[in-house]
């Protein structure tokens, strides 16, 4: 039973589950499955339309052309826009959302509108910039596998060493079981086991969350 018990725990904080934070703080927000597929079709639509303006077509044209070539849509109002010949400026604004690269496509548009500043510039660095951002967030992640594989070693510790108790005869299971003294250290144990997880899942997961 204890070794079951220790080993649910471990499992829960290698794959924890999707619950909202409730210490001292809102729950956040859902964030998209396909947050990576977005991004990188955002990434792959300014490197686009930056391809296009460079080759000399005038930014409506460039827009309608860039999107036709990502397989997830960027900017379908900017699309309308363009065709229509509506403001772009406004419908980029309204298809960002929590995009921080579609809203800098949208403020680089308007500056180049008003003042005829080159846009194929702009949409370069935004393109070096988002290339950057992705690079760190890959590392990122790749560095939170590594104390969340170290906190699930630490919880399987203590079934480690009921089973080599057990090995050198000396009968832990029964002694955690049957005494007084022993539920005492079994539920201190479990206690603290338990505050371990919460807290290297709740380190682990706040940091994912921002990535």
């Amino acid at each position: 039973m204890v070794t079951g018990v220790l080993v649910v725990v471990a499992l829960l904080l290698w794959s924890p589950p999707r619950l909202p934070s409730a210490v001292g703080r809102l729950p956040r927000p859902r964030r998209p499955v396909a947050a990576s597929v977005r991004r990188a079709a955002e990434r792959e639509w300014v490197e686009a339309l930056e391809a296009e303006v460079r080759a000399g077509s005038d930014p409506a044209s460039a827009l309608l052309a860039a999107s036709a070539v990502v397989t997830v849509p960027v900017c379908p109002r900017a699309v309308a826009a363009a065709r229509s010949g509506g403001d772009v400026v406004a419908a980029l604004e309204s298809d960002a959302g929590s995009s921080d690269l579609v809203a800098s496509v949208a403020a680089c548009w308007s500056v180049a509108q008003g003042s005829g500043a080159g846009l194929a510039a702009s949409l370069a660095s935004l393109s070096d910039a988002a290339r950057e951002r992705e690079r760190i967030r890959r590392e990122l992640q790749a560095g939170i596998a590594e104390p969340r594989a170290t906190a699930v070693v630490l919880a399987a510790l203590p079934v480690l060493g009921l089973v080599m108790g057990a090995l050198l005869g000396a009968d832990p299971w029964a002694w955690l079981t049957s005494t007084a003294w022993g539920r005492t250290v079994l539920l201190a144990g479990l206690a603290f086991e338990g505050l371990g997880v919460l807290w290297s899942w709740r380190i682990t997961t706040s940091i994912a969350a921002d990535l």
